[in-house]
């Protein structure tokens, strides 16, 4: 089981806050101010996940929570872009603003009926989640959200920062 996480699109000065962060504990506190900043919230820069960045990365990738697995450019939509935690309690990942394009071309392509069959076939032990249609909508709901929170980010050249946390 996982936390919550989420998406923010990062301005140039975002970037360079987060890079200048000395340790975890400061980069966390720096990704939940910027999480919560109206300025961000209103111009819809920070997409709130819940827990479902789970079965998204999961669908995008070879099944598993693994930020290594799967192939670029779609690992990199959730939970494999640029590792900025070292940790294991939660994850920090950062999707450069020339990557982003690449990240939202490849989401437009994914096809319902395959992302169907990805869902379906996640492994319900090492998921932990009723595997049924009412989730499968939420997930592919989610995922057309992400796919168009990444073409503004792309748009706007901003590079995309996932943060979320795991459960056990």
């Amino acid at each position: 089981m996982v936390g919550n996480g989420f998406l923010i699109a990062l301005t140039r000065d975002h970037a360079k806050r987060i890079f200048a962060q000395p340790d975890d504990e400061k980069l966390r506190h720096l990704l939940e101010e910027l999480r919560h900043l109206p300025d961000l919230k209103k111009t819809e820069r920070v997409l709130e996940l819940g827990n479902l960045w789970d079965p998204l990365h999961r669908c995008l990738t070879d099944g598993e929570l693994d930020p290594m697995a799967g192939g670029s450019p779609l690992k990199e939509a959730i939970l494999g872009g640029r590792q900025l935690h070292k940790g294991n309690d939660w994850a920090a990942a950062l999707v450069r603003p020339d990557m982003t394009p690449f990240v939202a071309e490849a989401l437009g392509d994914v096809k319902e009926d395959e992302f169907r069959s990805k869902f379906f076939a996640l492994n319900p032990a090492s998921y932990g989640r009723p595997i049924d249609e009412k989730h499968f909508m939420e997930v592919w709901v989610a995922l057309r959200q992400v796919t168009v929170f990444y073409e503004a980010s792309a748009e706007n050249l901003e590079a995309v920062i996932f943060s979320g946390k795991f459960e056990s």
